[in-house]
């Protein structure tokens, strides 16, 4: 029942998931249940994060070749008249940039600034917008801060690109930053045209919101793919465990089956060969079972069945294996056990059975429902192999039938070899 269940949640999740796949793909805008948002949106920053952390020395020879050609270009572009106050202001601004990358980079790798790193960002960008628009824009040559105007949009964009954050806060983020660029330059009496520079700002913040956007709704998809992915192989693991537990395990009492019973007595007669340890088997019937079928019902003698295979189940040791060997019959497996500790435990299968007190009138030997437990223990013998124990078994079975049922009979290996020799 409970993989029934768990089934049917993961079906009606993955039909979620791909409604929700349909309806992303009309559109660019998030579409997502605010649980899922927020997953979303969690880990689409860890992401984020992660590649600064992990790609940090890709950034730095970047921005060394960025100052290899920025440097020297300076140099050349600035005026004469002007060039010591000029030059000294794009080494800062250069200077500027590469504190603020450490910094971005600390706060995506130091774990105690981990959590902050969303704020950080916010605040790293901010920061590079004002200070890099006030320090071009201070610049007496109009070809540098010109310059600036390129780089400002850079800015922007990558902010929007690598900090994972939401289109929105990194507009307002951006916004904030253009007002406060202006208000500062206006403020510090700084010769420049607030109309222009205010169009390359707000433009660059809403070109990096667009393509933010873009690249949100990519990841939107990405994510959705992703989540429906890993239901289905939810889904898939289920019914292979299923089918698995299916093949290996008896429909009606839930124990293993005779299959499963001839895999594993391979590989348990195989370790007391090696091991030379003793194996002990357990062969049981319930007595006149027939009889107990024709007079209450196929469907009572498969309620009994199943519970005498959960009470054999229940009396075992967890070392213990036991499979429905076929009908009424049944099969115990007890590894690394003599002769005393197999009856033992055949001995508590057979007074549980007796604690059931299930009735039985047609039984010619009690009033309730009885059981004959055969039981025979390898010890390494030559010449025999499992599918002859397994017989021996059996016959230790039919031997405890004969002498009245409801009991346990042993039968010794070594008994039958003798009597095979002496006939």
């Amino acid at each position: 029942m409970d993989y029934k269940y768990n089934l049917a949640k993961l079906q009606n999740d993955k039909e979620k998931i791909e409604q929700l796949i349909a309806s992303q793909s009309q559109r660019i805008g998030s579409i997502f249940p605010k649980s899922l948002e927020q997953e979303f949106c969690s880990k689409h920053l860890e992401r984020a994060r992660k590649h600064v952390e992990k790609y940090v020395w890709g950034g730095v020879l970047s921005y060394f070749i960025f100052l290899l050609i920025m440097i020297p270009t300076d140099y050349w572009i600035a005026d004469p008249q002007y060039f010591l106050h000029d030059f000294i202001l794009c080494l800062l601004g250069l200077l500027n940039g590469a504190i603020s990358l450490v910094l971005f980079y600390l706060a995506a790798s130091l774990p105690k600034l981990k959590r902050f790193f969303s704020q950080a960002s916010m605040i790293l960008v901010f920061w590079l917008l004002v200070s890099i628009s006030y320090i071009n824009m201070s610049m007496q040559a109009e070809s540098l801060q010109h310059q600036s105007m390129a780089i400002m949009t850079i800015i922007y964009i990558l902010g929007y690109i690598l900090t994972g954050i939401k289109p929105v806060q990194m507009l307002i983020t951006g916004l904030m930053a253009a007002l406060t660029t202006i208000l500062l330059l206006l403020s510090m009496a700084v010769v420049f045209n607030p109309l222009v520079f205010g169009r390359i700002l707000v433009g660059s913040c809403l070109l990096g919101y667009v393509i933010s956007h873009m690249i949100f709704a990519r990841e939107r998809m990405i994510f959705l793919y992703s989540r429906r992915a890993k239901i289905s192989e939810k889904i898939q693991r289920i019914h292979t465990t299923e089918l698995l537990h299916l093949s290996q395990h008896d429909e009606l009492t839930k124990i293993s089956n005779r299959r499963t019973l001839d895999e594993t007595l391979d590989v348990f007669f195989r370790q007391a060969q090696c091991n030379e340890s003793a194996l002990a088997i357990l062969f049981i019937d319930v007595d006149f079972f027939k009889n107990y079928n024709d007079y209450y019902g196929h469907q009572k003698g498969d309620d009994v069945i199943s519970s005498i295979a959960l009470t054999i189940k229940n009396a075992i040791r967890h070392m213990d294996f036991v499979a429905r060997y076929g009908g009424e019959e049944f099969v115990v497996l007890l590894p690394e056990t003599d002769a005393h500790g197999a009856y033992a435990v055949a001995s508590n299968i057979f007074k549980a059975i007796d604690r059931l007190r299930i009735p039985h009138e047609k039984s010619h030997i009690s009033d309730q429902i009885t059981i004959s437990l055969g039981i025979t223990v390898y010890r390494s013998e030559e010449n025999l192999d499992k599918d002859s124990l397994l017989q021996i078994a059996d016959q230790a079975l039919y031997r405890a039938k004969q002498l009245g049922r409801n009991q346990i009979y042993y039968q010794s290996i070594r008994s039958v070899n003798a009597g095979m020799v002496n006939s």
